[in-house]
């Protein structure tokens, strides 16, 4: 039951990300709730069960998002690694390290999207970008996951047992 019911949330999680949340809106940028869904759950439960979170929402975004397919992915991937990394703490449950975390993975996926959009063509301007979008992003994923830690906390507190075949 559990695969389904992760594809069907990480789903849900892509499709607000690219419909509700937008309406929410801050000096162009919202927050990005599969980038904090997936941080939480490295912390949680670690890289082995995020990396699979991270492939399955990415994919979910790349299918319903105008980018180039592969850019949501990638991003979460590396996110997760980099989250991995600051994980092996003493503190790895504590919320002050989630929300560090998250604004160091929102660093990290910006740039990789950044750079794949530029490899396609596009225009970037780099100082701009990470000015304009990446830090206002950052601070909106910081208060994100200030509510989605505690939830995410409880989900794996109930599903403790449960584990997915690759775990």
């Amino acid at each position: 039951m559990m695969p389904y019911l992760l594809l069907l949330a990480l789903g849900l999680a892509a499709l607000a990300q690219v419909s509700l949340l937008p309406a929410i809106e801050v000096a162009g940028v919202w927050p990005d709730l599969t980038l904090v869904i997936v941080v939480a759950w490295t912390l949680l439960r670690g890289v082995r069960s995020a990396i699979i979170w991270s492939l399955v929402a990415g994919v979910w975004l790349d299918l319903i998002s105008g980018g180039p397919f592969g850019m949501y992915t990638l991003g979460l991937v590396a996110a997760t690694l980099v989250t991995g990394l600051g994980g092996r703490t003493i503190f790895r449950s504590h919320l002050l390290l989630a929300i560090g975390m998250v604004a160091a993975a929102t660093v990290v996926q910006n740039l990789i999207q950044l750079l794949l959009l530029w490899l396609t063509g596009a225009a970037i301007a780099l100082p701009d970008a990470l000015l304009r979008l990446t830090l206002p992003e950052v601070a909106y994923n910081m208060v994100a996951m200030v509510i989605v830690y505690p939830l995410l906390a409880w989900v794996n507190r109930a599903t403790e047992r449960e584990r997915l075949p690759l775990e």
